[in-house]
């Protein structure tokens, strides 16, 4: 055997290295670069506060007066992070804490060595009249105005396969032979329905000596309704489709957004012209036939909302371009302009979240008006709540030096008998006890009292400090009260996301936040009692009052009938407002007003400002038409990954100077030729590409050829894959005669009693299920082009420990159950397989059924569900 060596290693590392750099590069631009743009470059650039220059990752690992700023690969040393945790005394940005997102961001940014492109232009603010595409920038490849190439001359059967072949002879290869019947069969059935054939089917398809055979099994596979629940779920990884919003604190479903996800899947199964499907999730709600397109505005009504990412999701998912990289510069390797990137966000900017009920105009409008009286209760109920809230906090705060002593003699035993003696609330003093168990606060107003109690002073020393602490809350209830109330509310969600960018919050001291967030802050603060609590404090007609508010709002709410369906969409805003450049990314740092219109390189000439209403609309059809180089191109290239597990371009969502170039750039644009042609026609595409012999091939080894190109990159021979995470739960259900195949309706989490195909199951953006993530899952917080395919002992563990697994082995040894064991396995063989048993493995089987105790049928047949033939397809 040839050995193989390191620079045969190195070589065909190459590619992957490559690919990883682009996308830590990538990473750096559209979620680091911004996050420092915003909240570290205005000190550390210019003035170079703390001795630190932000302006490379030379500067950074240089650092400041402190030291290096950065460890690369050792996020918990670096100093950065220890000032954006703000654990510490350096506490970074001053202005307040960054989202703890953001912070992980930089942690697995710094954990990745700290990638930080370099640059080879001064970065400045862009102009819109000084931006310039140069002829070279636009000669490349994906700029370049579709074609449709004449197809090589040559013996191949299809067009397809005469540019592959061609490009084979440049390398001196050949193809290996075809697929054998069965391995076809089970290829296409996953490909196009993500479920493997029964034993019926294969016994048909194995009989039809037609030439026409395979073309007969394409067209019932694309005429299942199984076709668009696999080909939807495609789309929406790149949609980055979710159940629920980002959320912190919680779970927070979106309740109709399975609305989404099932017109994605209706539109694949009725063979939606691409142009039509494009237009409808930029802007459905703008088309002639809203009600047959608003839904696909769920492709930004469903968005992540710590994150302003629909331009990226847009650029991305439709054009494989990278513009959202622009936000804080022009784009270091495309002909991008910042501007291109606002003149975009513009037009988002100008939406907002919307829905397009599903029912009658009578039916709403009940809803609304019961749920108008019934909120309106609430409101009222609340203001009275808070109201006696606030007046009970400022009266327990008037005692914060009583409950300090008392805590301070505390005794477990004597606690009741001695807070009664005090007159103070046993509830509130069991507060103060928890709040003061650990010294570390966010604050510094308490570290006399601390330092007292630990020399264990005179209680004349510890009295005069807690009454000195008392002031300090008394002052902080008091000067929360003097700000504008509204700013308060925006103080206390922003304060919980760390962002104090509101100038009106900043004459709030960050210190004297932090003590009144600790003591007063609704629902948080330890004196602070809420609708269920503040009862046993009211007497009289206080105490009525709360129960009749409260038995009148019951009433109301139970009167609200169940709200009518509607589609979660966007729409306009009626009074569109400018959209100003953000200099260096800066929100708070305005530049020159920035137009809606069109992305620049793909303008002919100077880009045009989009004049009907916020742009959205032209847009759509900018994106979707056919005169565009990129949405064909683009879309073809991603029905190709799917077929054969790599793209003619790998990197199907970035088609720029980053991205790989195609292996069959003539091939591509050929396709994407006849994709327009046949009216953006995704099923005919499909049988274009399925009907080559490229895709018929065997997955078998050719020397010569694995020598010249051990990536397959010229396609001599199919690429095998592994099951994803829903074609194995689905195909697990599916063998055992447990799966549910009604399609649609609200998502359930994936336990195992739930028998639907994976794609109706609940998706988190907050906590994946586990069965998803552990089979590489896409992350659904950003658009995803590919599934990064790992193997981990975990995924073993999982075939031998999940009770998955094991309940539908169990019911599979049902479904098998014949006269006898022999007879059994070779029907099991037939279910799983699509084949029958050798004799070996009769013998095998049968012997360890023998061999058995408890359960052996439902174990042999959990080893053979965790078979590398079962969960592979060639």
């Amino acid at each position: 055997m040839r050995p193989f060596t390191i620079t045969a290693l190195a070589l065909a590392l190459a590619p992957l290295l490559l690919a990883a750099d682009d996308k830590a590069q990538e990473f750096f631009e559209m979620r680091i670069r911004p996050v420092l743009a915003k909240n570290c470059f205005a000190c550390h650039t210019g003035s170079k506060m703390g001795g630190l220059e932000m302006l490379s990752r030379e500067t950074l690992l240089k650092g400041g007066k402190s030291g290096p700023a950065i460890v690369p690969g050792d996020p918990d040393h670096s100093l950065i992070l220890d000032a954006l945790r703000q654990q510490h005394d350096l506490k970074m940005p001053p202005q307040g804490r960054l989202k703890d997102d953001e912070i992980e961001q930089i942690a697995s940014w710094i954990k990745s060595g700290a990638v930080w492109p370099a640059s080879t232009t001064t970065i400045v603010p862009a102009k819109t009249a000084g931006y310039v595409v140069t002829p070279e920038q636009r000669a490349f490849w994906s700029f370049q105005p579709i074609r449709k190439p004449e197809p090589p001359k040559n013996t191949a059967p299809t067009p397809i396969d005469r540019f592959i072949q061609a490009k084979l002879a440049e390398k001196g290869l050949t193809s290996v032979g075809p697929a054998d019947k069965r391995s076809l069969l089970r290829r296409a059935t996953y490909d196009l329905t993500g479920l493997p054939p029964t034993p019926e089917e294969i016994d048909a398809f194995l009989s039809d000596k037609s030439p026409a055979a395979f073309e007969k099994v394409i067209d019932r596979l694309l005429a299942s309704p199984r076709y668009g629940e696999r080909w939807g779920r495609h789309w929406l990884d790149v949609a980055r489709y979710s159940d629920d919003k980002l959320d912190p604190t919680g779970e927070t479903p979106h309740p109709n957004a399975f609305r989404y996800r099932d017109w994605v899947i209706q539109a694949f199964n009725q063979d939606m012209p691409f142009d039509l499907f494009v237009k409808a999730q930029i802007a459905g709600d703008l088309l002639p036939e809203p009600a047959k397109t608003a839904a696909g505005l769920g492709l930004y009504a469903l968005s992540p909302e710590f994150q302003d990412d629909r331009v990226d999701v847009t650029t991305r998912g439709f054009l494989g371009l990278t513009v959202a990289c622009a936000q804080c510069h022009n784009h270091k390797f495309d002909p991008i302009p910042q501007t291109d990137y606002y003149a975009l966000l513009g037009i988002f900017n100008n939406t907002k979240m919307n829905e397009y009920p599903l029912a009658p105009a009578a039916v709403v409008d009940e809803y609304k008006a019961k749920k108008k009286k019934a909120d309106g209760q609430r409101k009222a109920f609340d203001e009275y709540v808070r109201a006696q809230a606030s007046q009970l906090a400022q009266i327990l705060a008037s005692r914060t030096a009583d409950y300090l002593m008392a805590v301070r003699k505390d005794n477990l035993e004597d606690r009741e008998k001695n807070a009664a003696e005090a007159g103070l609330d046993l509830e509130t003093l069991n507060r103060w006890i928890a709040y003061l168990r650990k010294p570390a606060k966010e604050h510094p107003y308490l570290k006399p009292w601390f330092d007292l109690i630990v020399a264990n002073k005179p209680e004349t020393e510890a009295r005069k400090a807690a009454e000195e602490f008392q002031t300090l809350v008394l002052a902080a209830f008091t000067e929360k009260k003097s700000i504008d109330e509204q700013n308060l509310i925006r103080l206390g969600g922003s304060m919980e996301r760390r962002d104090l960018s509101n100038a009106n919050l900043l004459s709030l001291e960050r210190d004297k936040y932090f003590l009144w967030r600790d003591l007063f802050e609704e629902k948080k603060g330890i004196l602070t009692y809420g609708e269920n609590g503040i009862a046993r404090f009211l007497q009289g007609e206080f105490k009525t009052y709360l129960a009749t508010m409260r038995q009148n709002f019951n009433q109301w709410t139970k009167e609200i009938p169940e709200q009518y369906p509607f589609l979660q969409i966007i729409s306009n805003v009626e009074k569109p407002h400018p959209q100003k450049l953000f200099i260096r990314g800066d929100r708070n740092n305005l530049g020159e007003e920035i137009p809606p219109r069109f992305v620049t390189i793909l303008s002919a000439g100077p880009p045009k400002p989009f004049t009907k209403g916020t742009g959205r609309l032209e847009l759509a059809g900018a994106i979707a038409s056919p005169e565009n180089p990129l949405t064909a191109r683009v879309m073809v290239n991603r029905i190709w990954q799917q077929h054969f597990g790599t793209g003619l371009v790998r990197t199907t969502s970035n088609f720029g100077q980053l991205g790989e170039r195609p292996s069959h750039p003539e091939l591509l644009d050929y396709l994407a030729a006849r994709f327009i042609e046949n009216k953006w026609s995704v099923k005919q595409m499909h049988r274009e590409i399925m009907l080559s012999a490229a895709y018929q091939l065997s997955t078998e080894n050719a020397a010569k050829a694995f020598t010249v190109d051990p990536e397959n990159r010229l396609l001599w021979r199919a690429n095998r894959k592994r099951l994803d995470a829903e074609e194995l739960r689905d195909s697990l259900l599916f063998v055992s005669g447990q799966l549910e195949q009604k399609p649609g309706g609200k998502p359930e989490p994936l336990t195992v009693e739930n028998h639907k195909r994976t794609v109706y199951g609940f998706v988190s953006r907050k906590e994946l299920d586990p069965l998803l993530a552990l089979f590489d899952f896409p992350n659904p917080n950003a658009t995803s082009e590919e599934r990064v395919v790992t193997t981990v002992p975990l995924q073993g563990l999982f075939f031998l420990n999940s009770p998955l697994m094991m309940s539908q082995a169990e019911a599979l040894a049902g479904r098998v159950a014949a006269a006898n064991d022999a007879a059994s396995i070779d029907k099991t063989y037939h279910l799983l397989f699509g084949r029958a048993p050798t004799q070996k493995e009769v013998e095998m089987g049968l012997a360890f059924l023998k061999a058995g105790k408890e359960k052996p049928w439902a174990k042999y047949l959990q080893v053979l569900l965790s078979s590398n033939e079962f969960i592979f397809v060639g």
